[in-house]
């Protein structure tokens, strides 16, 4: 699943450590993870924001509503093209 791959990079260039697990729904292959401490969390988009706010790191998914717009813009752009 290339999802996992690059949520699994995507943890590497946070600095998180491993030990997370991905999995896949559906035909379209979604990723799924599950948490220690809650539901699972369903789609790449959702679980990048996880693994951001997880890190400490929330500066990345902008700062003022523009800014958090455009992070999401670049994040559906990549779910919906790169996939699509």
């Amino acid at each position: 699943m290339a999802a996992a791959a690059e949520l699994t990079l995507l943890e590497k260039s946070l600095g998180l450590s491993k030990g997370n697990k991905y999995s896949a729904q559906g035909e379209r292959q979604i990723p799924v993870l599950q948490t220690n401490n809650g539901p699972s969390l369903t789609g790449l988009t959702t679980i990048a924001a996880h693994l951001v706010k997880q890190a400490n790191k929330e500066y990345l998914l902008g700062s003022t509503a523009e800014e958090k717009a455009i992070v999401q813009q670049w994040l559906e752009y990549r779910v919906t093209r790169v996939d699509g």
